[in-house]
């Protein structure tokens, strides 16, 4: 008798220090995102009192985060990334100038780069030291941003600000790679419960902006924020593109955010609308890229219930690219977990070459903008295979509104790369699109061989959903250029990559002799 007794006071000890250690790691958790809105927020009001103690705060939190936590720093970036723009509308009215709101939305890149630079330094100084494993990796990092900066000197040169502009969005999936693989190979990171819970703020946001988008407009100050939007600035051109596109007038805010549902011809006439939602980053695309992601990241940990709600607003979203996205990584999961790795990744690469060659055709055939716009891309790579430099062409083009949509489609393109991610790659940096997209490739070849050995199912959607991400960008140029569309799955590639280096997953290469 006494010994059950004491083996069931033995097992309520041990269920009391595991809830203890739960209620510890949940509160952690809180402490991590309550420091990464810290990050997130407070340089915008240091903004309004003076830009450069904007950028000096920015630049001391995250490079002070990067330095002692770097696993709060990952969660201060997709924070950063999430809800920057939530706290931009809620200080735009005092906000002086356009170049100010520009600068403020940037904030976040600040953020990518100060943890980019600390987490280098700090890699480099114990080189000696360091995972070989993860070598190939650095080394063909070093190679796509010196190509990158190439490009980058002579477009600024050409192009001004819209390089400057352009080279943040080619980068930032790089950065945020590096700055995973680096913080995950040196030591073990547990983001998890942090990224549960900024899941359900964001299910928190899209339920009030659903439900009630007066009261979501008017808490985050929405209004204010889209008369800015919408002004001269070179990220919003809505009212514009809705009419060249659709022939639409939006005489209001809510008729701009109207749109035929998940914006396509192929499902019939404009009847069938819906009011689009943006989401606390207060980007439409963005907003169900990050549904996406989030929800890959919750179902193949094992978290239904979030991810439900996860996917129930990513059908409200109604973004067609996001949807497609995680309805073929979930058929090539099954087909990972009923017949086998190498039929998954056969189906897989099979699926993706028809799904492009499908929607090249198809788009041809009914003039679609973003098929129009990659042969537009691809007419000016066969014309000059070098390239034009990093900000020639795209949707931040200031002759961007000047194309004539049916001239277009009489032509069978455009004038030049546009709403395609691969053609203003190829159109800027000619026949070297190839090594950054062949990397994005590769890289999700390598966590795929990572799932081999560990039967993990998010691996296996990792390197699914990254494949599918290649192929997206064929015709939509948010899907590599929006920070959270390809950058949030680099991100994950990059933890993945790096873990698996730290637990010996990943050969380490031999190391050449040095002289004594």
């Amino acid at each position: 008798m006494t010994s059950v007794t004491a083996d069931g006071e033995g097992t309520g000890r041990v269920l009391e220090a595991r809830a203890a250690m739960a209620g510890a790691g949940f509160a952690n958790s809180v402490l991590t995102v309550v420091i990464a809105g810290c990050i997130a927020g407070l340089p915008i009001l240091a903004h309004i009192v003076h830009p450069a103690l904007g950028v000096l705060t920015a630049t001391v939190l995250a490079g002070l985060c990067a330095w002692r936590m770097p696993q709060t720093a990952i969660v201060a970036i997709f924070f950063a990334l999430l809800f920057q723009n939530t706290f931009v509308s809620l200080a735009v009215n005092a906000v002086v100038s356009d170049d100010d709101f520009d600068i403020i939305r940037g904030y976040n890149f600040v953020t990518v780069s100060v943890t980019w630079l600390v987490l280098t330094i700090g890699f480099l100084a114990d080189w000696r030291r360091r995972n070989t494993a993860i070598d190939p990796f650095v080394k063909l990092l070093v190679l796509l941003y010196a190509i990158l900066g190439v490009y980058f000197l002579v477009g600024f040169a050409l192009y001004g600000m819209t390089a400057i502009i352009y080279l943040r969005n080619i980068v930032t999936p790089l950065l945020l790679f590096q700055i995973c693989m680096i913080a995950f190979v040196r030591q073990p990171i547990r983001i998890g419960h942090a990224m549960t819970i900024l899941s359900v703020l964001l299910v928190t946001c899209g339920v009030v902006e659903f439900l009630w988008r007066e009261t979501w407009l008017g808490l985050t100050n929405g209004y204010a924020f889209w008369e800015r939007a919408a002004g001269p600035n070179y990220v919003t051109m809505d009212y514009d593109k809705k009419l060249a596109e659709t022939g639409i007038v939006a005489t209001g805010l809510l008729d701009s955010f109207r749109i035929s549902l998940f914006n396509t011809p192929l499902l019939g006439d404009h009847d069938l609308e819906v009011m689009r939602m943006f989401g606390p980053n207060m980007h439409a695309i963005s907003f169900a890229y990050a549904l996406c992601f989030l929800c890959i990241f919750a179902l193949y940990r094992g978290n239904l219930a979030l991810a439900t709600a996860l996917f129930a607003f990513l059908v409200l979203a109604s973004a067609k690219g996001p949807l497609i996205l995680f309805l073929l990584v979930g058929a090539s999961w099954l087909n990972f977990r009923l017949f086998g790795a190498k039929f998954a990744l056969a189906c897989h690469a099979l699926v993706m070459l028809v799904y492009a060659a499908a929607g090249i055709a198809v788009g041809l055939s009914i003039g679609d903008y973003h098929v129009l716009g990659l042969m537009g891309g691809m007419h000016e790579f066969v014309v000059n295979p070098v390239g034009r430099g990093i900000g020639a062409g795209g949707n931040l083009s200031a002759d961007f509104d000047k194309i004539v949509w049916t001239v277009a489609q009489a032509a069978g393109r455009t004038p030049f790369a546009v709403e395609s991610a691969v053609g203003v790659l190829f159109s800027q940096i000619g026949v070297f699109a190839a090594a950054v997209i062949g990397a994005y490739v590769w890289i999700a070849c390598r966590i795929f061989r990572i799932a081999l050995m560990t039967g993990n199912d998010l691996h296996a959607a990792a390197a699914f959903a990254l494949l599918t991400m290649v192929a997206t960008g064929l015709f939509q140029e948010e899907a590599y250029f929006a920070p959270l569309a390809l950058a949030v799955f680099m991100a994950l590639a990059g933890m993945i990559i790096g873990a698996a280096a730290r637990c010996g997953l990943l050969a380490p290469v031999s190391r050449a002799p040095t002289l004594s």
